[in-house]
């Protein structure tokens, strides 16, 4: 199975997951051997969602809640 920066951008969230199918992941693996920029985004990444576990769960101000909610209509 060959797969494309495009299909692979698709399916980075379920990558980072480990919810694909062994195929999937090793598609994805052989594309990211051979496709620096495809390689240089999940470094990327990687990067981020290791220091978001470094700080753990960020808790909002209220008044940022509220002016969140209601940029979006929410209230």
């Amino acid at each position: 199975m060959k797969i494309q920066c495009d299909q692979l951008a698709s399916l980075l969230p379920e990558f980072f997951d480990g919810t694909l199918s062994t195929d999937q992941t090793d598609a994805a693996l052989d594309h990211f051997a051979t496709c620096e920029s495809c390689r240089l985004t999940v470094d990327e990444l990687e990067g981020v969602r290791t220091l978001a576990g470094e700080y753990g769960r960020l808790e909002l101000p209220s008044d940022a809640k509220d002016r969140i909610r209601r940029s979006i209509g929410l209230d």
